[in-house]
């Protein structure tokens, strides 16, 4: 008799498994994610300057609401990926907060993606 009771509950068990699924994706609210702007910058260097300072530099500049990743740099410039939260005001404050930095001659956006 045990062993029936202990039958009847797996199965039972089984046909309520793809509903609890479907109850718990649709009952517990999902996290919005936010809308992000990204962009690659290509920073040139000065002449007189050191590339691995300025690139250190670039990497540890304080950004409000972005991240910076210094990708790499080649002869004297140094290419970094900005992502941004939500709006595009916040990437050109930090793209001209970035083109301030010691040992910056220009700066140019490449590619900007939103998503």
């Amino acid at each position: 008799m045990k062993w029936l009771a202990q039958t009847c509950a797996w199965e039972n068990a089984r046909r309520a498994a793809p509903l609890i699924v479907v109850l718990t994706c649709c009952a517990i609210p999902q996290v919005a994610l936010a809308a992000q702007v990204e962009a690659y910058g290509i920073f040139e260097i000065v002449p007189a300057s050191d590339g691995n300072a300025v690139a250190d530099k670039l990497r540890s500049t304080s950004l409000r609401n972005c991240l910076q990743l210094v990708v790499g740099h080649h002869a004297r410039d140094i290419i970094v990926h900005i992502a941004c939260d939500d709006r595009d005001r916040n990437l050109s404050e930090a793209f001209l907060e970035l083109s301030r930095v010691d040992g910056i001659s220009r700066a140019t956006i490449v590619a900007l993606k939103r998503e």
